[in-house]
């Protein structure tokens, strides 16, 4: 017959259990600092994207004083950079100009077709007005017809 000693049973198990316990702490403890880390690289990455987009718009505000002051006149080594900015402005001034003649003709033609529902709106009304106003002639003729059948 096979005997089982509960306590020595009791006892790897309760050691068993230590020692699961102290690895789930050792993991927090691991886990922890790694998210510390991982927040902080986040934060910086956040700061170097602000700082990056600080030099952008640095360098673009540089390149636009520079453009106003040297567009006619530029040093040879900005000349092909100048000319393709010029280039591009001219391009916006076209398209916007385009884009300004195509709300004018969307403007008039908004209007005539106003205008021709106004003056369909008033054909129905003059056409409901007749119609009402014959409609109300044949009721007057039976009435004076009832009246003479009495």
């Amino acid at each position: 017959m096979v005997s089982f000693d509960f306590e020595r049973i009791k006892e790897k198990a309760l050691a068993t259990a230590g020692r699961v316990a102290d690895k789930s702490v050792e993991f927090a403890k691991v886990a922890g600092d790694k998210a510390k880390v991982a927040g902080k690289i986040t934060k910086l990455k956040t700061e170097i994207a602000m700082e990056k987009d600080t030099l952008r718009k640095t360098y673009a505000e540089v390149g636009k004083l520079y453009h106003e002051k040297y567009k006619h006149a530029p040093a040879p080594e900005m000349a092909q950079a100048i000319s393709e900015i010029n280039l591009a402005l001219e391009k916006v001034a076209q398209k916007e100009k385009e884009v300004a003649a195509l709300k004018y003709e969307l403007t008039d033609s908004y209007e005539e077709t106003v205008e021709a529902a106004k003056e369909s709106v008033e054909d129905v009304v003059e056409q409901a007005k007749a119609a009402a106003e014959d409609m109300v002639e044949k009721a007057e003729d039976v009435v004076e017809e009832i009246k003479e059948d009495e």
